[in-house]
């Protein structure tokens, strides 16, 4: 199954398309919004695209649709379904925003969805255990993750970019009543953060 996009949906893209502004947040779009959405949470696997986290039992505002393609930067892959998922506002908001690094070269032009312009596993066209595996340990109130690295590209990438590590840190430190911080990772954007990963990981 897969998300398809019928002739009321095409309409409302295109009138939000004629009303120019900030089309993405266009009111005539909300049904569309709610499409997107329903068809990624339906199901108790529902997930961040990105760091694999469960929405299971989420309010649907803390909920976000990706483009994995930033629309600031490819305004028309906007509409593109290839393009959209569902994010953590984590993933979405507080780490990859408007950034490019995640694509071997940003000036892309064309084929924006070959796999190979991606360094991060992209949700829609890379198998996501291919890469990485997200193993959830529950023991009572007490909740573990370990991320498992399946290769030195994409999942090691992904690992790095999304501050993977410090979800694992998290959970562990949660379960313990340790609050969290805000480290220097936090600060270091793209392409640098991985490097560091490729220095402390080991596959």
């Amino acid at each position: 199954m897969e998300l398809v996009f019928d002739e009321l949906d095409l309409v409302d893209i295109e009138t939000a398309i004629n009303e120019g502004g900030k089309i993405w947040y266009n009111p005539v779009l909300n049904r569309l919004k709610d499409k997107i959405k329903d068809f990624y949470t339906s199901g108790d696997t529902s997930k961040c695209c990105y760091c694999g986290k469960l929405f299971q039992g989420e309010f649907r505002m803390v909920i976000d649709i990706e483009h994995v393609l930033p629309q600031a930067h490819f305004a028309s892959e906007r509409f593109e379904i290839q393009n959209l998922n569902v994010a953590c506002k984590r993933c979405n908001m507080l780490i990859k925003k408007d950034d490019l690094t995640f694509l071997i070269n940003p000036a892309i032009a064309n084929n924006y969805y070959d796999s190979n312009h991606y360094k991060i596993i992209h949700p829609n066209l890379d198998i996501y255990s291919d890469h990485l595996i997200l193993k959830t340990f529950r023991d009572g109130d007490s909740i573990f993750n370990k991320y498992v690295v399946k290769t030195k590209d994409k999942g090691l990438f992904t690992y790095g970019y999304f501050h993977l590590e410090k979800t694992e840190v998290d959970t562990i430190n949660n379960s313990q009543g340790i609050k969290g911080n805000k480290g220097l990772t936090d600060k270091i954007r793209g392409a640098i953060r991985v490097r560091l990963y490729q220095l402390l990981v080991k596959i």
